[in-house]
């Protein structure tokens, strides 16, 4: 009876925003065990679950989506970094919250959706409805068979109890139904994005210890390889930390055909920039010697990201001269270097002394 109209909530998308505005719900329903939640409160918890896919990982929207582009303001108008935390982000969203930037994209923002988003409980009455009829006529109607009843001039929305009762008893299956139907929009809208179903929220922490591992192995085997960025040995480098070539931002794994070693600061500065494409010839030198290690040392688990890479057996990576090497590796980087330029991700980041 209810995954029905949420069905028909999520058939028809044409922007983002009913997706987050019902995992709000859903969120602070749960967690914070409210009925009455108020139109600012479903916002910044939106604004702040929103934060992530638009600034971090630059996904598309589409064209008519218009709380990416509201975010985007927030952060250009306050400073804010790509990565700011969930609950971070929602707490200094609180603070300005009656800021007139705050307050202007609030109304915007809730001048359809709440209605918008119960309309499927209301098909028959508002069916062939002007537009600027349908909030009216979803207020006239509105009844408990909808997960909430919408009090525009307390601006707030009061959630069904058997609505609360089912979304407590059920939250996974709900949360996921609705981030399944939301990665089936962005797939629309960002057709050549990797690893798009990871990017809808904040990564979980990344763990590169056996890769560390496998590189400090490297370094003391061969101590006089030159790093990528500043062409010293790598032996020298004082505070190693692993970067991922292309950002992890744009790939989203840890796979070790994208990972050098560099100094710690060097990778803070670079963060999720694109390096210039002068240093893929470093690069590639580098991995090609990283590569020929594992192969000499018979490091078969870690070899199989360059199998699956390269579609190559060991033998076959084994035969490769470097040049053949880098034109293999530069075929997976070029295409994916493109498209996170187009997404908006800064290029042609260099080092400098």
């Amino acid at each position: 009876m209810k995954i029905t109209p949420l069905n028909s909530i999520f058939s028809n998308v044409q922007n983002s925003y009913k997706f987050y505005w019902w995992l709000s719900i859903l969120e602070i329903n749960l967690k914070q065990d409210k009925l009455i939640i108020s139109f600012d409160e479903i916002v910044l918890k939106t604004i702040s679950k929103l934060w992530y896919p638009v600034n971090y990982y630059k996904l598309n929207f589409g064209k008519l989506d218009q709380c990416s582009k509201y975010i985007k303001q927030i952060k250009s108008f306050y400073g804010l970094e790509d990565n700011l935390d969930e609950r971070n982000l929602y707490d200094f969203l609180l603070t300005i919250k009656n800021d007139e930037l705050i307050n202007n994209i609030t109304s915007e923002l809730t001048r359809y959706v709440p209605y918008r988003f119960l309309r499927p409980w209301y098909a028959v009455q508002t069916r062939l409805l002007k537009d600027q009829y349908v909030n009216k006529t979803i207020l006239e109607f509105q009844n408990h068979t909808a997960p909430y009843l919408i009090d525009p001039g307390k601006k707030q929305i009061s959630v069904n109890y058997e609505w609360s009762n089912w979304i407590h008893l059920n939250f996974e299956l709900i949360k996921g139904f609705t981030y399944l139907k939301l990665l089936k929009y962005l797939e629309k809208n960002n057709p050549l994005v990797p690893n798009l179903s990871i990017k809808i929220k904040k990564p979980v922490v990344r763990k590169l210890r056996k890769a560390t591992i496998l590189w400090d192995e490297f370094i003391i085997s061969h101590p006089r390889e030159k790093d990528v960025f500043q062409q010293k040995c790598v032996k020298e480098i004082k505070e190693k930390s692993l970067d991922h070539f292309l950002p992890w931002s744009v790939l989203s794994h840890d796979l070790i055909w994208n990972l050098h070693p560099v100094e710690k600061e060097i990778n803070s500065s670079k963060n999720n920039q694109l390096p210039d494409f002068k240093y893929f010839h470093s690069f590639s030198y580098l991995q090609y010697q990283f590569l020929n290690f594992l192969i000499s040392s018979n490091k078969d688990k870690p070899l199989e990201d360059y199998n699956i890479l390269m579609g190559a057996s060991k033998d076959e990576l084994k035969a490769l001269s470097l040049n053949e090497f880098e034109a293999e590796l530069a075929k997976h980087y070029k295409p994916i270097y493109e498209i996170a330029e187009n997404m908006g991700f800064i290029p042609n980041w260099s080092y400098e002394n």
